[in-house]
């Protein structure tokens, strides 16, 4: 049965069921997740080392991964890089605002809001520009929100603004565009650190923010590497503890292969990180 907490096997029941992507793009799997990091060549003859990899349980999401790199890294003596490369599975308006508070940058593209049902062509809260601090979100037609509200989940403490337009929707040309037909107004609920998401969005639409990205596209190689080369995607061993070690070897034998090439000729890489899972 594929579903997640069931047990798939009972010789290794650590081994969970789990999916990531849509459609086409969805793959499902038995087994684990490992989130790999590794330095970033400052040029392109210099080489990249991994410096940390992470077995996760399969249910366990990307986001969690992060600080688990982090921790990791942390244990093993390496100071925090001052960059570090993720795709957008990474990114989160937190993240973001956590990292620049402890001095350094997550750099990666935000993924887009999640569309609402109901409306012919649909205006995002990307076009709405929100400042949380004022409280208050212009829409696109230029009206400004008439109420906000802050929301506490009684349980996580976890905090979101809700902001209404009001009866000013009403009589709005665009109201097709932007209100749903089971709705008078328009209402946007986000989190505490949308500002910090809502900037990223906006940057990462600069050509300057894509060449910036360029840096992240070898560590898809890297784990094609560490896949093909090295088999990390087929467990030798059953339970957590003995998959996490055979993948700290495979990152392991993987460096030792790259120093060897490094000392035929190739200079060692730089001091960013970018890691992907």
């Amino acid at each position: 049965m594929h579903a997640t907490g069931v047990v798939q096997n009972p010789q290794d029941p650590d081994a969970q069921w789990s999916a990531k992507g849509k459609g086409k793009q969805k793959k499902d799997w038995v087994g684990y997740k490992i989130q790999v990091a590794e330095t970033v060549a400052s040029q392109e003859d210099q080489s990249s080392f991994i410096v940390s990899v992470v077995t996760q349980r399969a249910t366990e999401s990307d986001d969690a991964g992060l600080p688990a790199t982090l921790q990791k890294q942390e244990a093993l003596g390496f100071e925090q890089p001052p960059e570090m490369y993720t795709d957008g599975a990474y990114i989160s308006g937190r993240a973001i605002h956590e990292a620049k508070e402890a001095g350094w940058e997550l750099v990666g593209p935000a993924q887009p809001s999640a569309s609402r049902a109901g409306l012919q062509k649909e205006y995002r809260i990307e076009a709405f520009d929100i400042s949380i601090s004022e409280r208050k979100a212009v829409c696109p037609d230029g009206k400004i929100s008439t109420n906000c509200s802050k929301l506490t989940e009684e349980k996580s403490g976890k905090v979101a603004y809700r902001f209404e337009f009001g009866s000013q929707c009403q009589n709005c040309v665009h109201k097709a565009l932007c209100v749903p037909s089971a709705q008078l107004h328009r209402t946007i609920l986000v989190g505490a650190y949308h500002e910090a998401l809502q900037q990223r969005r906006r940057d990462q639409q600069s050509e300057e923010f894509q060449l910036q990205m360029h840096q992240r596209n070898a560590i898809e190689a890297t784990i094609s590497e560490l896949v093909r080369g090295h088999g990390m995607r087929r467990a030798r061993y059953k339970g957590f503890a003995k998959v996490d070690l055979q993948n700290q070897l495979i990152a392991a034998a993987c460096n030792i292969k790259r120093w060897f090439r490094k000392l035929l000729g190739t200079a060692f890489g730089g001091q960013k990180t970018k890691i992907s899972g």
